[in-house]
């Protein structure tokens, strides 16, 4: 049973890596794919000031600090009691940055929207959703190929330089926990706060803001880099830095924050797969 799992989880892992190569393959040489690939960025120039960026980034901070002191002094004894209260605690206190990039996100929405009413500039149309869903999902294959490649050449790397190979912490937690419902509000966490959360701060924030001001290939590089970092695991760094690039450029294609959403869902889901079928252990 182990091996035929294990020959499963192989086969559907070679899948998205050869379906990966074929949107490749379609972008490069399908008159339908030159065209996506040869047409404009959507992404338009953010006209913000740099009191105005760092303002929101202090924003970001300010709730997601706010809310961990919130939680703590409103539910933190009731989660300390909870069963597998260790992860329950580390999962819901270190959400609440994901949720302060959220709030912020849409509380500097609305502000745009009355600024814009108040000097009569018609409302901005909604993006459509189909669109936001179908281009995230063909972005996360196109990542595949990337990130896999990166892991490869990057965990030798790390071995030749003695540097530690331990999987991410949450892995072991999602395999450790108990409680159906933390492993629930875990899955919660992964497939939508954190990617909406991230993918704002990361890709909405920090890309957009620095790719009108600096290189392209500097706005890559550190809004690519932060976002490995945080995630604290020197196996991962790479291949996220990978990801975290593929994202940054689906968002400026598209002009959709929706694209890397997706996408970055997706991956997690992915992850999480492969991690409760023994894939990534």
């Amino acid at each position: 049973m182990a091996a035929s799992l294990e020959t499963t989880i192989a086969v559907y892992e070679y899948a998205l890596v050869f379906a990966g190569l074929g949107v490749f393959a379609w972008l490069a040489f399908h008159p339908a794919g030159r065209a996506v690939r040869n047409r404009p960025a959507a992404l338009p120039r953010w006209d913000l000031r740099l009191i105005d960026f760092l303002g929101l980034a202090w924003l970001v901070l300010a709730l997601g600090l706010g809310g961990q002191l919130l939680l703590r002094f409103t539910v933190g004894g009731l989660l300390h009691r909870q069963p597998d209260a260790d992860t329950l605690e580390l999962v819901t206190y270190g959400c609440m940055f994901h949720v302060g990039a959220i709030v912020t996100w849409f509380a500097a929405h609305a502000w745009v929207r009355r600024r814009d009413a108040r000097a009569g500039m018609p409302a901005a149309a909604p993006p459509p959703g189909a669109r936001g869903v179908r281009d995230g999902a063909l972005t996360l294959l196109a990542a595949i190929p990337l990130v896999t490649a990166a892991d490869l050449v990057w965990e030798p790397l790390l071995k030749l330089a003695g540097l530690p190979l331990e999987r991410q912490e949450l892995v072991d937690m999602f395999l450790a926990v108990k409680s159906p419902a933390v492993f629930g509000w875990m899955i919660v966490v992964a497939l939508v706060v954190a990617p909406v959360g991230e993918e704002i701060a990361f890709r909405g924030g920090l890309y957009r803001y620095l790719r009108g001001r600096t290189p392209h290939w500097v706005a890559l590089a550190v809004s690519g880099g932060l976002f490995a970092a945080v995630h604290g695991n020197w196996v991962s760094f790479l291949p996220l830095f990978a990801l975290g690039v593929v994202f940054a450029l689906a968002y400026e294609r598209t002009g959709l924050i929706a694209v890397p959403i997706v996408a970055h869902a997706l991956f997690n889901l992915n992850s999480l797969l492969l991690v409760l079928g023994g894939g990534g252990q």
